[in-house]
């Protein structure tokens, strides 16, 4: 296929950042490089790879041999052709001084079969990296082809009067305004696949686009439970206070969910590093939306009679999502390693914007929770078939602590401070019992050096010291009447 590129394809092309779906090559790349790119797309979600563009945006272009040379590479490095559909558009000469031919390799994923080249050599597009899979991670590869099929799975019985028109709009005005038919996009996405002439509805199109997913597939559905204390309790002792089910296209799903659990947190106070209190929602806001971003994106589907579960508890979150971890992801690469169980799904919800890249989204909540001095995320499979992502609040030390009431004027002698007394403050004002290596190790200062300043603050009633003796291994500090008792 030939044509014209638009203004708008040829800018998103020149400035997209490059990614899990998207990748921009010189026409220099050699065919057995690009051979290397085009295995690792099909090896996870699929993608595109633009050639006649160089890295910082400027056209150059795609000759007549070079054109020749880079189509080979598909037939000449590989086992078995992964799905690869070539077109060629060209640049106007108002874009490009002489006009330009611009190549387009559109991979599809590979759902029954490993993508290798011919020297045995499988790769996996992971973010921005198309990177080399060790033998035991191939293996792992292997394991998981079967159960990723699921998603391209047919749905008999459903029609295109089952499908959201409204949803569908909002897609189509996402990717091409101007496509004047989104049944080819849905097609192009693999959304719809045509058997025996006819257009039939997959379970990926289904989950991201039915009008009621649930009509068909029953299980697809979050429930949020909102427990009274610690505990779930059961019989006479249930303490449910809030019983939520969500039953909707995924995209319409992730909103719905993310305002519902918006409306449960709770707010503390907390010192800034500007010395002024200010109020905190208990959890990051991004650690809670993206767990139930992962959960809807990577649950095994095909797993009938359970749903994902949110569990929120005075002192923790609880997301549990059916499936065990995704083929090479694991509790211990999970922040550095990514691979779709489903991905049609992932780039669609990618493309609403939900979705992050290269684990992104998973590094950022660990990041987020230090940042709140909450512990690390919890990520755990449990009876082997189920990812359980626990986020704890530390509830019951930020209950004890009345900061802007036990140290009401902070504000006044914030300014006077020199920058580590600051950074101490801060820390006393955020870490439950902070002992002098916590300051040590927040602060990457010397014992000597925070022992120093801590005398001089407590000194000038800044700083209160925790202690049985001089020798207390278990001494510690706070802001002095930020540790006070309930009433």
């Amino acid at each position: 296929m030939e044509g014209t590129v638009s203004k708008q394809t040829l800018q998103q092309w020149r400035t997209e950042k490059e990614g899990q779906f998207f990748d921009r090559k010189s026409a220099r790349i050699a065919p057995k490089d690009l051979a290397t790119h085009i295995c690792a797309f099909a090896n996870a979600s699929g993608g595109s790879i633009v050639v006649g563009i160089e890295d910082n945006g400027k056209l150059s272009g795609v000759s007549q041999n070079q054109e020749n040379e880079l189509r080979q590479a598909v037939l000449d490095f590989f086992v078995y052709m992964p799905e690869v559909k070539i077109e060629v558009f060209f640049a106007t000469a108002e874009d490009c001084p002489k006009g330009c031919r611009l190549l387009t390799f559109g991979i599809a994923p590979s759902y029954d079969s490993i993508i290798k080249t011919k020297s045995g050599e499988a790769y996996l597009r992971v973010g921005d990296k198309s990177r080399k899979l060790s033998t035991a991670q191939l293996m792992e590869l292997e394991y998981s082809k079967g159960t990723r099929s699921y998603e391209t799975t047919i749905i008999p019985d459903a029609s295109f009067d089952d499908l959201n028109d409204q949803l569908i709009h909002d897609y189509v005005q996402i990717l091409n305004p101007s496509a004047s038919n989104p049944q080819e996009l849905l097609r192009a996405r693999g959304l719809i696949r045509r058997i025996s002439g006819e257009d039939k509805i997959t379970v990926a199109g289904l989950l991201l686009f039915g009008k009621q997913p649930t009509q068909f597939l029953p299980s697809a559905r979050v429930r949020f439970l909102r427990y009274e204390g610690t505990r779930a309790g059961v019989g006479t002792n249930i303490n449910i206070v809030k019983d939520v089910t969500l039953e909707s296209a995924l995209p319409t799903l992730l909103r719905k969910g993310q305002e519902l659990l918006e409306s449960q947190m709770r707010e503390f106070q907390h010192l800034s590093k500007e010395g002024v209190f200010e109020k905190v929602p208990e959890y990051p806001p991004f650690t809670w939306l993206e767990g139930l971003v992962n959960a809807v994106t990577h649950r095994d589907y095909s797993i009938q009679g359970d749903y994902i579960r949110i569990s929120m508890f005075d002192d923790r979150i609880e997301i549990t999502s059916p499936g065990s971890f995704p083929s090479i992801v694991t509790v211990d690469n999970i922040q550095n390693t990514r691979f779709s169980r489903n991905p049609l799904i992932a780039r669609v919800l990618s493309d609403f914007g939900w979705v992050r890249e290269l684990n992104e989204g998973v590094r950022r909540i660990y990041q987020d929770m230090q940042a709140f001095f909450l512990e690390p995320p919890i990520y755990q499979v449990l009876n082997r078939n189920t990812v359980c992502l626990t986020l704890k609040n530390n509830i019951a030390t930020r209950s004890l602590r009345k900061l802007e009431t036990g140290f009401p004027n902070i504000g006044e002698v914030w300014n006077n401070m020199k920058p580590i007394e600051k950074d101490i403050a801060y820390y006393l004002a955020n870490v439950p019992k902070c002992t002098p290596k916590d300051l040590m190790d927040l602060t990457g200062k010397s014992r000597p050096t925070i022992l120093r300043y801590i005398k001089k603050m407590i000194e000038a009633n800044i700083v209160e010291e925790h202690a049985a003796s001089t020798s207390d291994p278990t001494k510690y500090y706070s802001l002095t009447g930020a540790t006070l008792k309930l009433p």
